[in-house]
């Protein structure tokens, strides 16, 4: 589950206009990943390599990481790869579920050493009660409570905590029904600390999103916007190009594999 990954990568959330309101019966199976990604068909696998584009002739430059999803029969993500060519470290994260559906845990690796992960505790209703993290020795070194979804199972907002019960951060996601369409976190005094807004097309893709990032001597806004190439006969797209205050930075290209 996407917003329990955005949890454990720095919690900046790493998802309304016509957001339905939060059920207080979830037992049910929430959304699959293929369906809130929108992914069409029936997708087994997604492999991502992004390029830079080149400032000097404007085509595809240098590969700058190479990416692999990976999804069950009922279309919940259970891999993800991700190479960056920058420092040549490959992470692999696993992620399980119950018979629901329910996002239960994930471990992480860095070039095949354990890097950190994540023990999600659900209960029968399907109500997310508590996410503790731990390091690469198997050290808690958070956990996250006051864990609010909606009647898709994602995510909407969460309380982060040091080991030591002290509070370390708090986080919002938006959706438009099943869609990310932004977010916030906070840190433990309540200063906003990253934000985003994320504009979709009529066919839910993302076409533009807003980001503000605050650190303690500066802060960063930035707006992308993406344009799409390239689409395969299901209606997914396979060529995506990015860009920044109008110029293309970074052109994207997919390979969907689907199961027979």
């Amino acid at each position: 589950m996407r917003s329990f990954t955005f949890i454990v990568g720095m919690a900046i959330i790493i998802t309304s206009c016509n957001q339905k309101p939060s059920s207080t019966d979830n037992s049910h199976k929430p959304v699959p990943d293929v369906q809130s990604e929108n992914l069409k068909g029936n997708v087994q696998q997604v492999e991502t390599n992004t390029y830079l584009v080149d400032s000097a002739t404007g085509q595809k430059g240098k590969l700058e990481s190479t990416s692999i999803e990976k999804y069950d029969d009922n279309g919940y993500q259970t891999y993800y790869s991700s190479y960056t060519s920058k420092d040549s470290a490959t992470y692999v994260t696993t992620s399980e579920h119950n018979a629901n559906g329910y996002f239960t845990g994930q471990s992480t690796t860095k070039n095949g050493k354990p890097l950190s992960s994540l023990k999600v505790d659900v209960d029968s209703t399907g109500k997310y009660m508590m996410a503790t993290s731990y390091d690469s020795t198997g050290k808690e070194d958070a956990f996250y409570d006051d864990i609010n979804s909606n009647e898709y199972g994602e995510i909407l907002s969460a309380k982060g905590h040091h080991p030591d019960s002290t509070l370390k951060m708090t986080f919002s996601n938006n959706f438009d029904s099943v869609y990310y369409v932004g977010g916030e976190s906070k840190d433990s005094v309540g200063k906003v600390t990253y934000s985003s807004t994320v504009k979709l097309d009529d066919k839910k893709n993302p076409i533009q999103t807003d980001e503000t990032n605050v650190t303690k001597d500066s802060t960063t806004n930035t707006t992308t916007t993406f344009a799409y190439d390239k689409w395969d006969d299901k209606g997914n797209w396979t060529q995506q190009t990015t860009s920044e205050k109008g110029k293309p930075k970074k052109i994207i290209e997919r390979t969907i594999t689907y199961k027979p």
